[in-house]
């Protein structure tokens, strides 16, 4: 059967909470078209009870990796991936419980969009972060776009590029910067899809997520002001036809 789906999972020396993650896309992976591929960082004992832990699970693959980051273990993954499409669930997140797999599938494989970006639910809070309006979604510079409910067509890294291993908690950040500044087509999608863990390194890390979030906006500030120049551009285009064609 085709792969449609690698859900690449990375973790680092906590068990229980891939143990959590792997629990949550058991039921996801009883379809064969849809694989979790674990990039492990952790020490040895932690690698040994992993290993134990999936041994009679479907659809499941281990990696180890030594310990260079998360954008890192995220490249490795895709490395190793031969899926159609990628989806990001880190150890400690997990699949919303109300996804019914085969809906799931349904949507992904006859989806003509390179992302689809669905919604997540905050685990501990409760809390749905939505979308924001059309008006506001580009460019995404406040990081609307939730990695652990997002998932990417394998080709838009070939074609743009795979995580900046530069970048240790705002690679994401970043990538979609990249992304959405190329001409690919994006879903979005208001059903949550996973429930993200507040506690994880990017809510522990907050101040150095915004220097490197910093850094990547000068980095690309000419690459935005372009857009925005385009953008006016267009709807200066539009009105003189509209402006045309009231006149005929």
């Amino acid at each position: 059967m085709e792969r449609i789906i690698d859900i690449i999972t990375v973790t680092k020396d906590d068990f229980e909470g891939v143990s959590s993650t792997i629990k949550s896309t058991r039921e996801l992976r009883i379809n064969n078209s849809i694989r979790q591929l674990i990039v492990d960082s952790s020490i040895k004992k932690t690698q040994e009870n992993i290993k134990k832990a999936i041994i009679d699970e479907p659809n499941i693959d281990y990696t180890w990796q030594e310990p260079l980051g998360t954008a890192a273990a995220f490249n490795h993954g895709l490395k190793l991936s031969n899926a159609e499409w990628i989806w990001f669930l880190n150890g400690r997140d997990e699949v919303h419980p109300d996804v019914e797999p085969d809906k799931l599938i349904y949507i992904i494989k006859k989806n003509s969009a390179d992302i689809v970006i669905f919604q997540m639910e905050l685990m501990q809070s409760g809390t749905i972060c939505g979308h924001p309006p059309m008006w506001a979604m580009w460019p995404p510079v406040n990081s609307w776009v939730p990695h652990p409910s997002t998932i990417i067509r394998y080709d838009v890294f070939k074609r743009y590029g795979f995580f900046h291993e530069k970048y240790k908690t705002s690679m994401d950040f970043e990538i979609w910067l990249r992304f959405f500044s190329q001409p690919i087509i994006v879903d979005t999608i208001s059903i949550p899809i996973a429930l993200y863990d507040e506690t994880g390194i990017s809510s522990t890390q907050i101040s150095h997520s915004a220097i490197e979030a910093k850094e990547i906006l000068r980095n690309k500030f000419f690459m935005l002001a372009k857009k925005w120049v385009s953008n006016g551009k267009m709807i200066y285009n539009s009105i003189q036809h509209y402006r045309k064609t009231s006149r005929q």
